[in-house]
C-alpha cells in the first residue's frame, strides 16, 4: 500500500512539472500576442493617421487640381 502512494506522489509530481511547462509556453504565448497586438494597433494608428492627413489636409487641395494635367519629362 505504502509503494503505491509513493508512486502517486511521483505521479502528482510529474504532473505538476509537466503543467509548470505548459504555464510557461502559455505565457510565452501571451507575450507573443501582446507584442502582435502592440505591433497592429501601430499600424492602424499610422494608417488612420495618414487617412486623415490625407482627408483633411490634401483632399480640398486636389479638388482644386485641374482635371489634365501634363507632366513634362
Amino acid at each position: 500500500m505504502r509503494f503505491s502512494l509513493v508512486e502517486e506522489v511521483y505521479e502528482i509530481n510529474e504532473t505538476v512539472d509537466q503543467l509548470r511547462a505548459k504555464l510557461g509556453e502559455a505565457e510565452c504565448a501571451l507575450q507573443q500576442l501582446l507584442h502582435t497586438k502592440m505591433s497592429l494597433e501601430h499600424d492602424l494608428n499610422v494608417k488612420n493617421n495618414s487617412i486623415y492627413v490625407d482627408r483633411e489636409m490634401c483632399l480640398g487641395k486636389r479638388k482644386n487640381l485641374p482635371l489634365s494635367v501634363s507632366v513634362i519629362y
